[in-house]
């Protein structure tokens, strides 16, 4: 009887029953994992090129206000909320204006000259 007994038992460890469930779910969760790291990368290239056109016309913008007499900063930074970002910087330097735009923690900068 001692032999029937640790047949059953073995044969209840080998079984391999409920596997693919298992297995299903790590594939599950690895290919979850694998699109949420995706999606912040998206997340911030999108967001940093955001802030570059942000930036360009923000620092077109000013350059034109400037040379119309009028202070290329400020409408710079109207631009700049217009386009849903926000005016870290911005200098005059002559006839040039350059800005640094900052849109969801991603700063860039842009330099527009004589129009």
């Amino acid at each position: 009887m001692r032999g029937h007994d640790t047949s059953r038992r073995r044969g209840a460890i080998l079984d391999d029953s409920g596997y693919a469930t298992i297995a299903s779910s790590g594939i599950i969760i690895a290919a979850v994992s694998l699109l949420l790291v995706v999606a912040a990368v998206v997340s911030r290239v999108v967001a940093l090129h955001e802030a570059q056109v942000a930036a360009d016309m923000a620092a077109i913008s000013g350059a034109f206000a400037h040379a119309r007499g009028e202070d290329g900063c400020a409408v710079a930074s109207h631009l700049a909320t217009a386009n849903g970002a926000h005016l870290a910087t911005c200098h005059v330097i002559d006839s040039d204006v350059q800005v640094a735009v900052s849109v969801r923690m991603r700063t860039s900068s842009a330099q527009a000259g004589p129009v």
